[in-house]
């Protein structure tokens, strides 16, 4: 697999994703959450890939444990590139225990420093000058973290984080879908500034990948969008997961991607590699959804079944 390279570093543009690893994350799972065995298979097989760096975070149940044990039944070596989120639950300005959750997430993982840390929610760079910021650059400079970002949602809060001078690395959701940050120039700004920017939600947490019956039975909202994008892929004659990954490649960015199984990893490393959209159907794309009841998981009313 290619790296892409970053201030001397070599990151994997497959980054994997392991909330699903931890809980049962995403709107088109219909495993739940994999086995201790199922969740090594995976991760195994993404380090043979070439996958070197996996995300997780505190608030997505178990997934720093599993991740661990998995990682450790692999045997990986000293390049794996772990990056986890302190857990929003967190009292921002308790320095002691800030610090202890980031003692407890190396335990978690069986590491001795993590990768990048993240704020899991922008809002806390309002206490950065209120001893967050201090607790956070004491464990870079002790060695408990390489990097700090912040997981951003809106384009205001990845232009807060980009101006911010400690801050090396962003993870911002983006998708054929939900272009917003693309638009505002989020990644141009990214590249100026020589910070990292992973881009997570290509798919949507699978709500791209639906057939437009169980959209409508889901997501009713999503029903009409759906059925736009479908027509669309039938356009250029591809699968929708096919123009989805072809979107978010063209970004040239660490592409965050949660499987709930052994299959559908090699499925997405594959589909990587493989597709290349022309950029005369990237200038063509006119896609995208502003309706943020629908872009934005956190406020959809799905329905049961």
């Amino acid at each position: 697999m290619n790296k892409i390279n970053w201030k001397g570093e070599k990151i994997s543009k497959l980054v994997l994703g392991t909330a699903q690893l931890g809980m049962d994350y995403g709107i088109a799972n219909v495993q739940g959450q994999p086995s201790e065995k199922q969740a090594c298979e995976i991760v195994n097989t993404a380090w043979e890939l070439g996958v070197n760096c996996f995300d997780t975070a505190q608030a997505y149940g178990n997934s720093e444990i599993v991740l661990g044990k998995a990682l450790r039944c692999c045997g990986v070596d000293s390049d794996v590139k772990i990056v986890s989120k302190l857990s929003p639950e967190l009292e921002p300005s308790d320095n002691k225990y800030v610090e202890q959750s980031i003692e407890s997430s190396c335990r978690n993982l069986g590491v001795e420093k993590l990768w990048c840390l993240m704020l899991h929610e922008a809002n806390w760079l309002d206490a950065w000058d209120e001893g967050l910021g201090q607790t956070l650059t004491n464990a870079r400079k002790d060695g408990a973290v390489k990097y700090l970002g912040v997981s951003v949602y809106r384009h205001n809060e990845a232009r807060r984080a980009l101006e911010h001078p400690d801050i090396q690395v962003i993870q911002v959701p983006c998708n054929i879908w939900h272009q917003k940050m693309l638009k505002a120039g989020i990644f141009d700004l990214a590249k100026k500034k020589d910070t990292l920017c992973f881009v997570r939600s290509i798919f949507l947490q699978g709500l791209l990948l639906l057939p437009l019956e169980k959209v409508a039975k889901k997501l009713p909202a999503a029903k009409e969008a759906s059925q736009k994008w479908h027509k669309l892929a039938e356009k250029y004659n591809l699968k929708p997961v096919e123009l989805a990954v072809g979107f978010t490649k063209s970004l040239q960015s660490p592409l965050v991607i949660g499987v709930e199984n052994r299959a559908q990893l090699i499925e997405n490393f594959s589909l990587l590699e493989e597709v290349e959209l022309p950029e005369k159907v990237l200038e063509d794309i006119r896609f995208h959804v502003d309706n943020e009841d629908i872009i934005i998981p956190s406020r959809w009313k799905t329905q049961k079944g």
